[in-house]
């Protein structure tokens, strides 16, 4: 009651003690206050950069006249292929529907022009725009991603309508899965380090906040999407091991707290890596370098008790030396705790143990993939589709490790 008592007086008072018009000096100095507060701020989002004339204010503000909330464009009216429904004048949400469905971009200008754009309609216009390029046979899905430039657009207006100041939007991991292939087909690479940069340092860190620690998952989600999109889209499995150093460069502090944050971000989308790197072999065709690089930071990103089994993934994977000497330590030490050294990640251990198997075999290790495919039967025997029975209780050994590799290699 107070309070609106002191609110009440205050807004009476200024109505009835109207300040004073400014002097020519205040006058001046307030404008020389505005115009410092505007140079900071597009210092602050447009660093200067002598090797790029792309982050000048000369170009923030011609982004902000091309902005669609500048735009006066009508409603456009298209043919539509949809004969099932009988569009009228008296159907405009069917049309607005299948406007949406036809011309995901342009229905996405518009929603932002008449201010009615929101998280919810950016990840239709990117769902539609993605559906509609890969219904095509003719179209190639990357070129007509960078052509399409919806993912230019929407990072735009994340910025222009606030969203980038609130940063909540990295918590729908399904918006960002579908905004991350189109920025990264246009190319368009500096929203994302911003947003990462931003999520990682502007938010203070609380150990006892669940709400805290899942958006750092989210994070790692929208990193993983990242990833995955170079990987598809973009510049390849190098380029995406590169993308992953630079990111953990800049995180990766030397305080507990800090490493905490770092590997709680890049477990996913290291992971990620080490799959793909995995799956490829030879065939990925990484640098030296990458290679390296990859193989150090299992340690800062895998957790406690899968550093060990990731560590001999990248052995088994490793494109020109392919060793099966840890994965066979780690098979043993899981055999001996009967399977609780794998408790919590089986599904990755069950795949760790099949290229394993994979390996031995073709370095003729005939008899020591048969031993690792026992093991996975009796430890593993609900993921590999096993009774847990001996191989060789009823076969020969030859039959027994015939018809256990074609178990495990079909699941």
């Amino acid at each position: 009651m107070r309070k609106s008592l002191t609110l009440s007086w205050r807004f009476l008072t200024s109505k009835l003690h109207q300040p004073l018009p400014l002097n020519r000096r205040e006058s001046q100095q307030l404008l020389a206050r505005l115009n410092d507060s505007f140079n900071r701020n597009l210092d602050s989002q447009y660093p200067q950069d002598l090797g790029h004339t792309d982050h000048s204010p000369d170009q923030h503000i011609k982004s902000l006249l091309k902005s669609p909330l500048f735009s006066d464009q009508q409603p456009q009216q298209f043919p539509s292929p949809i004969r099932a429904v009988e569009v009228s004048q008296n159907a405009p949400i069917v049309r607005d529907l299948i406007f949406a469905v036809e011309q995901p971009v342009e229905h996405f200008k518009q929603q932002v022009a008449a201010g009615k754009a929101n998280i919810g309609i950016a990840k239709l216009a990117l769902d539609n725009q993605m559906k509609k390029i890969l219904a095509s046979p003719t179209l190639d899905p990357e070129e007509s991603m960078k052509i399409s430039e919806i993912g230019s657009l929407v990072a735009s207006w994340l910025w222009s309508s606030g969203q980038y100041e609130r940063m909540d939007f990295i918590q729908d991991r399904t918006f960002t899965a579908r905004l991350m292939p189109f920025l990264v087909a246009e190319r368009q690479y500096k929203p994302v380090w911003e947003w990462l940069q931003r999520s990682c340092t502007g938010f203070p860190y609380s150990p006892t906040s669940e709400a805290r620690l899942s958006f750092y998952k989210d994070i790692g989600a929208m990193l993983r999407s990242l990833l995955q999109s170079e990987v598809a889209y973009g510049q390849g499995l190098e380029s995406a091991i590169q993308m992953f150093m630079t990111s953990y460069n800049s995180t990766g502090l030397s305080s507990h707290t800090s490493v905490f944050i770092t590997r709680r971000i890049h477990a996913s989308a290291g992971a990620y890596l080490l799959w793909a790197f995995a799956s490829r072999g030879a065939s990925a065709n990484l640098g030296d370098h990458a290679v390296k690089d990859l193989e150090r930071s299992i340690n800062h990103w895998a957790s406690s008790q899968m550093i060990a089994p990731y560590q001999a993934l990248f052995d088994l994977s490793h494109p020109r030396a392919p060793n099966a000497s840890r994965a066979l330590k780690w098979i043993s030490m899981v055999e001996a705790s009967d399977g609780q050294l794998a408790k919590g990640n089986r599904q990755a251990n069950v795949r760790i143990g099949l290229k394993t198997v994979e390996v031995l075999l073709t370095q003729g290790s005939t008899k020591e993939a048969a031993r690792v495919m026992k093991v996975l039967q009796t430890v593993f025997a609900p993921e590999v589709g096993s009774d847990g029975e001996s191989p060789g209780s009823h076969q020969s050994e030859e039959e027994s490790t015939l018809r256990s590799l074609n178990i495990l290699l079909a699941t």
